[in-house]
This record gives C-alpha cells, structure tokens and sequence, in this order.
C-alpha cells in the first residue's frame, strides 16, 4: 500500500540517481484547431489552424519525464541533421540537460516526427516521418563509445525501443553485456520486434497487446495475463513482467509472485506516452531503494494521472504524493 511518507522518502532520492535512456527519439507536433465545415473537395473537416507546438516523444518521453522527477539523465541515440532535430534538441535542453549529459549524435536520416492534428479536443489524424533504416556500424560504435565512458556511474538503464532503426540486435547485446559487468538494472519497453533479444533484463514493461503479439495469442483475462507473464519470464529468463492493460490497470509478474493492480485513472483523455511515464516512475523508484513491487505501484499511479493528459505529458514528483 502507498503511503505518503514512504513516497516522500523515496522521492527525495529522485535527484542522487543517475538514469541512462537509450533509444529512439522522435518529435512530436501537435497542431490544434477547430472545425467549422466540410470540403468542398472531399468530405473531410477543414481545421483551421490555431497553434503548434513540439514536444519530445519516444525515448525523449522518457527523458522528460525522468528529468521532470529530478533524476539525473543521459540520452544516448541519434538526432537527425535537420530542423526537426534542432527543434528536438532544444527542447530536450530545455529540460536542463547539460552537453555531458546529451550523447546524442547526429545521422544523416531525418529525425522522426509525429505530427497529430487535433480538433475540437479530437485527434483528427496523425502524420508520421521516419526512416527505419538501421544505424550503421559507425553510428553504432560511436553510441556505444559514448555509453562505456559515464556507464560505470550510472544506477538504470531503460531501453525505449519504437523500432525506429536505434536498437538493433547488436547494440542490445551490447548494453546487455556492458550493464551485466557493472551490475546494473535494465527496464525495456520493447517492440515486438526485437522482444526475443532482451534476455537477463531485469524488468520488460509491454502493453497486453505486445506481450500478446509475442506470444503469438491475445492477453485478456488475469489468467491470460498470468500464464502469458511467466512464458515471457521463461523465455527472457528476466526477473520481472510489468504487463500495462489499459482500464484493467497493470501486472507484475515474477517465478514466485502475480500483483494485479487496478487503474488509478478517473477518465482516459490521451493515453499517447503513458508507456514512457509507467517506466520512467518505475526506475526512478525502483533505483531510489524502493521494492519493486512499490515502485510498481508508484508508476500505476502516474500513468493513471498523465493519461487524463493530451499529448505525452510528463509527471512532477509532488504529483506522486496522495
């Protein structure tokens, strides 16, 4: 059970934690406006443009939120070479990320962007920009080279894995390797894609949906979710399952143990990012002293607050006080 004291203890821990982000980072856009009429062209609505604004998405959601807890953070993956990636450099700058701190490195590919057009207080539609071409052998060495020099000072690793051409095989099997030789804890929110390869992490945080593409059946029920968690946990071989099930809540599975948690969320406005708040909490908790099962629970109660949220919103650790 949460309790404001422990919260507080753990919480004034945030900002002695040193927090590694590898992954993929992406720009997203919103564009709000309003719809008064149809086009005469097609029959679509005609939104009138009222503002735009940029906020880091992907891996750089998490960041975000991390550095909004007061962790201290640093970002390792590509930034393209173009206005979308000194937008998206600015803004993560603005989260007071210093040049030590910044691993990013520039790659010819253009930096991802999700644009959603929003109407109305209704997402109308959403444009995307990518290329998911891999990173080169260069790119990746460069990462890496990057990660060995500050990883011996670090207290997590989370893995923000969109498949967006970042976390390739050989760069996990590198981080795997290099985390292990300093014994640090590994949170991976995985794409279906590359979910095989994060074998001996300490914690994998799929939505019911991607735990069940993995397995190759849907996740519904407790049941489900049990008997799906602990195949993952076989074939993994890590030591925890966080399965996010929307409205059901999320649940934490180990050999010995199923925590069922239910949905703290009073109304579901926007669940973009909720993913990369659950795992930032998570980690900042768990690398704080706190059980797993508590930093569980701390992170159910964020996602339920920044999914009342539009857009990828980040969390403050006040917020995390009852």
């Amino acid at each position: 059970m949460i309790t404001n004291e422990d919260t507080k203890k753990i919480v004034k821990k945030f900002p002695e934690i040193k927090i590694l982000v590898v992954g993929d980072f992406m720009l997203d856009e919103y564009i709000y406006g309003i719809v008064e009429r149809i086009s005469p062209e097609a029959p679509v609505p005609i939104v009138e443009e009222q503002k735009r604004i940029h906020i880091p998405g992907g891996a750089g959601n998490v960041l975000c939120n991390l550095r909004s807890l007061g962790v201290k953070v640093y970002a390792s993956g590509i930034i393209g070479n173009d206005e979308e990636g000194r937008i998206l450099r600015k803004k993560i700058i603005e989260y007071n990320i210093n040049n030590d701190e910044f691993l990013l490195i520039e790659t010819q590919k253009p930096t991802t962007k999700k644009t959603r057009i929003i109407a109305n207080h209704q997402q109308i539609c959403r444009l995307d920009r990518e290329d998911k071409t891999p990173i080169t052998t260069e790119e990746l060495e460069s990462l890496f080279n990057k990660i060995k020099n500050i990883i011996s000072n670090i207290d997590g690793v989370i893995i923000s894995d969109y498949d967006k051409g970042v976390i390739v095989p050989e760069f996990i099997n590198k981080i795997l390797a290099i985390t292990k030789q300093y014994s640090i804890p590994v949170a991976v929110d995985p794409q279906v894609t590359h979910f095989g390869y994060y074998q001996n992490v300490f914690i994998v945080t799929p939505n019911h949906h991607e735990a069940g593409r993995f397995l190759g059946r849907k996740i519904i029920t407790d049941k489900d979710i049990e008997e799906g968690g602990k195949e993952i946990l076989e074939r993994l071989n890590c030591q925890y399952v966080l399965i996010t099930r929307g409205d059901k809540g999320m649940s934490l599975i180990s050999k010995d143990k199923v925590l069922h948690i239910d949905a703290t969320a009073k109304e579901v406005f926007d669940v973009t990012g909720a993913g990369d708040t659950v795992i930032s909490v998570l980690m900042a908790a768990y690398c704080s002293g706190a059980k797993i099962e508590y930093a569980t629970e701390l992170s159910n109660l964020a996602g339920g607050i920044v999914v009342g949220r539009l857009g990828a919103a980040t969390i403050k650790p006040e917020e995390l006080l009852l």
